[in-house]
Parts: C-alpha cells; structure tokens; sequence
C-alpha cells in the first residue's frame, strides 16, 4: 500500500525563492520594448500639397511617438529610456531638410519628448538614465527650431509652436536663454489676440479659420503653463487676451455658427479639431477653474495629443480624475 506523504506548508525562504523565481519568470516573458530604428530626417511632404505622400511619410515617426507616449502613459521609464536613449544617440531627425513641414514636424515631436519628461519630473519619480543623452539631443532640436527660417517667417500659429517646443525643451534642459525665446514667441502670439479675440492672420485660412484659431491656442495655452513657473502670467498681457480666444473657440465648440459672427465662410473641421486638439482644456481649467467648462469637458476626455505628450488628462488634470471620483464602496 501506498503511504502518502503529509503536505507541509513550504518555510518563509522557500517562499521567498518561488516568488524570486516567479517575478524572473514574468519579466522574462514580458513583452521586450522594441525601438523602431531612428529616423535621420523628416523630410515630408506638405500637408496640405500632398496628403498621400505626407501620410505615408510621417507614419514612422508618428508610430514612435505613439510608442513614447504610451510608454509614459504606462509608466514605464525603462522603455523611455530605450526609445528616447536610442534616438538621441542617433541624432535622429537631425539630418538637413529640403521642404518646409519637416521644421514643424521635428519641433511638435521635440514638444512632445520634452513634455514627456516634464510630466515624469512633476511626478516625482526618477528619471530616465539616459538623460545625458536624451537632453542635449533636444536641445539641438529646439537649436534647430529657434533658428528655423521656414517657421519665423511666418508669424502665425506655427510661431506659437516653435515657442512652445522652445519653453518645454528649456524647462527640461534648465536653459533659460531657450525658455525666453519661447515666451517671446508666445508673446507674438497674444499681441495677435484682436479685442473679440480673433487672430487676424488665422482668419485668413477661409473654411479653416476656426480650426486654426483652436489649434494656436493649444501652445499659447501651455507655454503660459510653463511660463507661471517662472513668474511671467502671459494670461494677464494683452487684457486677458488668452482668455478672449478661449472664450471665442469654446463659443464655437458650443455653437460652431457663432464663429460666423467674426467670418461668413462656412467652417469645416478635422475630425480631431474638437476633441484631441481641446486639450489645451486641461490645463486652462486648472487656471480659470470654470465649472460649466467641465461639462464641456467630460464626454470628450481624455484628451489624447500626439504632440503634447499623449495623455493630456492624466498629466494636467487637477486633482487627478481618480482622485477627485473615487469608487464608491462596496
């Protein structure tokens, strides 16, 4: 006959080696973080001249930063390190350019890196440990985009965003001399701002007026974020001149035949006009703290942006969403 061996709860060691092992186990069978291979140039086709060709151009770099992001959207710094470690020892995107979009293109994706960044240091947890690295390579980026003809000539929206990605990347780099040029281009911007609000350079895209009213306010918003770090409130220059704009565009976002009152010219709108490019919301609900604003909010978020680091609502929300709407218990 068989005897059977009674079983014995295993010693506090033996448990401790079997979780070891078992933690091992699953970080070995962990999904790697793949890093696309570095883009030395963007050098894409105009938006508007070539929709098929910019669409097919761009894709790789928007699918790396759709991977920056959701590694930061997940928390993981460990694959931030990778992504952005590797690109930087590449110098990626660096390469000279022949047209005119790559300059945009390589400065809203240095926002959205630097931003990134920002958004760990705010939290408190440590930072990539490729940071030596990955931070002078942004500062070449914001080099590049300072000293960009094919965007300072402009003195439209476009200027409003090179001041952006100056103010992210010099509050990450700790490079005041950057984070001024930002403000002055912010500046620009908010002297634009008319008495009702409109911006007289933006009016005149016609069909598409309204849409670029809504996206040059998403810099001029979080560079006045970035600019109250300092002690410079670029919401009070002007009269309160960002607020007039914001006032006009979710006047449109209510009633979108309001905007007929500053331009007869039927408006047409992206898909993402109203929706991921309104996150400029999260951040300026924390200033004005306008209830009526939430519910304009609510349905809409969260605010994912491709050029503002991924989850808008998760980095600027305040309090966090979670926090202010508990579970109920059960």
């Amino acid at each position: 006959m068989m005897s059977i061996v009674p079983s014995r709860r295993p010693s506090p060691v033996c448990s401790l080696i079997l979780g070891a092992l078992g933690m091992l186990l699953l970080i070995s069978t962990a999904p790697a973080c793949e890093v696309p291979p570095p883009l030395a140039s963007v050098d894409v086709p105009g938006f508007y001249d070539d929709p098929e060709g910019y669409g097919r151009a761009i894709a790789p770099l928007h699918a790396f930063i759709d991977r920056v992001n959701k590694a930061s959207d997940a928390g993981d710094v460990s694959c931030l390190a990778d992504l952005l470690g590797q690109w930087a020892h590449a110098d990626a995107l660096m390469a000279p350019l022949r047209g005119y979009q790559g300059y945009y293109e390589r400065s809203w994706a240095g926002t959205d890196f630097a931003l990134v960044l920002l958004r760990i240091r705010r939290a408190g947890r440590p930072m990539p440990a490729a940071m030596p690295e990955i931070v002078p390579w942004l500062v070449r980026i914001a080099a590049a985009t300072r000293d960009a003809d094919a965007i300072n000539h402009l003195h439209n929206n476009l200027v409003y965003w090179a001041g952006l990605n100056l103010a992210a990347i010099g509050t990450l780099a700790d490079r005041p001399d950057l984070v001024d040029a930002g403000i002055a281009r912010a500046r620009e911007g908010i002297r634009d701002i008319q008495p009702d609000g409109t911006l007289a350079r933006e009016l005149k895209r016609g069909e598409r007026a309204l849409h670029y009213h809504n996206f040059a306010l998403i810099p001029l918003v979080f560079t006045a974020e970035l600019a109250r770090a300092r002690g410079v409130d670029l919401y009070a220059e002007n009269n309160g001149a960002l607020r007039r704009l914001a006032d006009l565009v979710i006047r449109a976002v209510i009633d979108p035949n309001s905007f007929s009152a500053y331009l007869p010219t039927p408006q047409k709108l992206f898909p993402w006009t109203f929706t991921s490019d309104l996150a400029w919301l999260e951040p300026y609900q924390t200033h004005v703290h306008d209830p009526q604003l939430l519910a304009l909010m609510a349905p809409r978020r969260p605010f994912i942006n491709l050029r503002l680091g991924g989850d808008v609502t998760a980095a600027w929300a305040k309090p966090p969403l979670a926090a202010a709407a508990p579970p109920p218990r059960r």
